[in-house]
C-alpha cells in the first residue's frame, strides 16, 4: 500500500484562482488598514499593529494552506464544493476583522502588563464588551472548520468517484474527523461565555480564551485514532 496521497488537481481551476485572489485581497485589507507612518516616532507607535498584523495573517495562511492542500488532492469543482466554498471566502472575508481586532487586543494588553504601557480597557474596548469579542471569534473560527469538516465529508461521498485507495480514504475521514472535533471547541467557548459572562466578565473572558487550548487535545485524540486505522 502506497502511503502517497494522488494529486487530482494539478491544474488550478477557476475556483481555485478566485480563491486565492480572495485571500490576497484579505491580506491587502489588513495592510491598508495600517496607517502610513510619516516619523521614526509613529514608526514606534505602530509596532504593535505590526505584530498584531503577524499574528493574523498564521491563521489566515494556515486557512489557505489546507484550502489548496484540499483542491490538489480531490481536484473537485461542482456545486456542492462551490456553495461551500463560497460560504468559505466569506467567513474569511469578515472574519480577518475580529481576528486582527482581537491579535491587536491581546499585544496591547500584554504590552500594558509587562511594559506599563496604556490600559486597552476604556480605549480600544470597554471591559464588559470582551465577552462579546470572543463570541464574534468563536462564531468566525466555528464558521470555518465546520466548512473544512464539510469539505472533507462531501469527499468521502465521491470515493468511489475519485478511486481513493485505502490510505487515501482514511486519511480523508481523519480530517472530516479531525476538522468536526474542532467545531466543538468554539462551540464549547461560545457556549460557557454566553452563560457566565453576566455572572462575572472577566472570569468568562479569560476561561472562553483558555478553551482554545483544548485544541491541542483534539488533535492528539484524532492522530492516535490515524495511527491506529492507517
Amino acid at each position: 500500500m502506497t502511503n502517497l496521497f494522488k494529486i487530482r488537481g494539478e491544474n488550478p481551476s477557476r475556483l481555485e484562482n478566485f480563491s486565492d485572489a480572495v485571500f490576497a485581497f484579505s491580506i491587502t485589507l489588513l495592510m491598508i488598514s495600517l496607517e502610513v507612518p510619516d516619523s521614526f516616532t509613529q514608526i514606534l507607535e505602530l509596532t504593535d499593529e505590526l505584530i498584531a498584523f503577524a499574528v493574523t495573517i498564521i491563521p489566515l495562511f494556515v486557512i489557505w494552506q489546507q484550502h489548496r492542500l484540499f483542491f490538489r488532492r480531490y481536484g473537485l469543482d461542482d456545486n456542492v464544493i462551490l456553495k461551500w466554498n463560497t460560504m468559505l471566502l466569506f467567513i474569511v472575508l469578515i472574519f480577518i476583522f475580529p481576528l486582527k481586532f482581537l491579535s491587536l487586543f491581546l499585544v496591547r494588553f500584554y504590552s500594558s502588563l509587562m511594559f506599563g504601557t496604556e490600559t486597552v480597557f476604556g480605549t480600544m474596548i470597554n471591559g464588559d464588551q470582551v465577552p462579546m469579542l470572543m463570541v464574534y471569534y468563536g462564531i468566525g473560527a466555528l464558521g470555518l472548520v465546520f466548512v473544512f469538516s464539510r469539505f472533507y465529508k462531501y469527499a468521502l461521498t465521491k470515493k468511489d468517484e475519485l478511486a481513493l485507495s485505502n490510505y487515501e480514504f482514511k486519511l480523508t475521514e481523519y480530517y472530516k474527523r479531525l476538522f468536526t472535533h474542532l467545531c466543538f471547541i468554539p462551540l464549547i467557548s461560545i457556549a460557557f461565555v454566553l452563560a457566565f459572562m453576566f455572572v462575572d466578565v472577566t472570569l468568562a473572558s479569560i476561561i472562553s480564551g483558555v478553551l482554545y487550548s483544548l485544541t491541542g487535545a483534539v488533535f492528539y485524540i484524532n492522530q492516535r485514532w490515524i495511527k491506529k486505522n492507517l
